[in-house]
């Protein structure tokens, strides 16, 4: 038998010694010295961007918490109900239609209305509103819209657009450009008005979507008074309008708590001043639904802002994205309307 020298015995019978120690339960403490990791730090390349984190489109508990009055969640129509609303989606072109993952948020977005009528489409090609149905319809819904022409007085016109699942609200009509008196011109972007009714009960409405010139908003508000009146001419048999859209009604634009024709006892303001309807750090409630009297008894006491970055789990810049407004929506009882 070969014997080891004492010197490294030693070492090998430690080594039994704490094995046997550890297959029988016992508790060995050992020292380790103390090892100081240096930091290391990878510079990075020249040239490369920081990189996007990638939004997480699953709500937390907190994110779907009770909200606050100004960040309202819209939570399911309830049965016997219509959801509609406005949303201004901010230079809607070929660019923004392009882009796979805002039309994504935009199509999630629109499927919560049964009726939402879309402001700020830019588009002269005649292909972005396609493409958003096309993305709205992917998961096997059944919406259409109809849109108004190209508005504008300068070269960077606008339409109008109402998006509307035909499995809930049909068009009764179509729809109409308001048109100015002659020798006036009150609207950079004239209204566009649509009468819809519920296929599922008797609520029925005549829909006027506005987008007005921040810098003549409060002239362009006092004049929709006018176009409720034209509208009646055209819907006598009608009692339920609804004016919706980016009023730009707040902040310098429009004293919100002023004086305006569209504040008298035959209308109220579904969205009122406590709710903020931008995407950024404003504080502004640009964007309003107001009904006529005749659509009281139908209105079912719900009415707020979307979060939907709330409720997509969206990261600011990705909200921004998709646009700078939040969508507002009001509920509507689809079996109380007797006109």
């Amino acid at each position: 038998m070969t014997r080891l020298p004492f010197s490294r015995a030693l070492p090998v019978c430690a080594v039994l010694i704490l094995f046997i120690a550890c297959t029988a339960g016992c508790t060995v403490n050992v020292s380790v010295p103390d090892v100081t990791v240096p930091d290391i730090t990878v510079p990075s390349l020249p040239g490369t961007p920081e990189p996007t984190p990638t939004p997480i489109i699953i709500p937390t508990l907190e994110e779907t918490a009770t909200p606050t009055p100004t960040v309202t969640v819209a939570p399911p129509a309830a049965n016997g109900t219509i959801r509609i609303g406005a949303f201004n989606i901010q230079v809607f072109g070929v660019t923004k239609a392009g882009k796979p993952e805002v039309m994504d948020v935009l199509a999630q977005i629109i499927r919560t209305y049964d009726l939402v009528a879309v402001q700020e489409v830019r588009d002269s090609s005649g292909t972005a509103l396609p493409a958003l149905l096309e993305a709205v319809n992917a998961d096997g819904s059944n919406y259409t819209y109809v849109a108004s022409e190209r508005l504008g007085r300068t070269s960077s016109k606008e339409q109008y657009a109402y998006f509307y699942d035909r499995s809930t609200v049909e068009l009764t009509a179509p729809g109409a450009t308001y048109p100015e008196p002659e020798g006036t011109d009150p609207f950079h972007r004239q209204p566009f008005i649509a009468p819809f009714a519920a296929r599922d009960g008797t609520f029925d409405a005549v829909y006027i979507v506005i987008h007005t010139d921040p810098d003549e908003a409060t002239e362009e508000i006092d004049a929709l008074d006018a176009v409720v009146e034209y509208a009646r001419g055209i819907y006598p048999a009608e009692q339920d309008f609804i004016v919706l859209g980016d009023l730009n009604a707040d902040g310098s634009y429009f004293d919100e708590d002023g004086a305006t024709t569209m504040r008298g006892e035959e209308y109220t303001w579904l969205i009122t001043n406590d709710f903020d309807t931008t995407t950024k750090s404003t504080d502004v409630t640009y964007d309003r639904i107001i009904i006529t009297d005749g659509a009281g008894t139908d209105y079912a006491g719900e009415a707020g802002v979307f979060r939907f970055d709330t409720v997509y789990g969206l990261n600011q810049t990705m909200t921004e994205d998709v646009s700078d407004h939040y969508p507002v929506y009001a509920v509507f009882w689809t079996g109380r309307d007797g006109d």
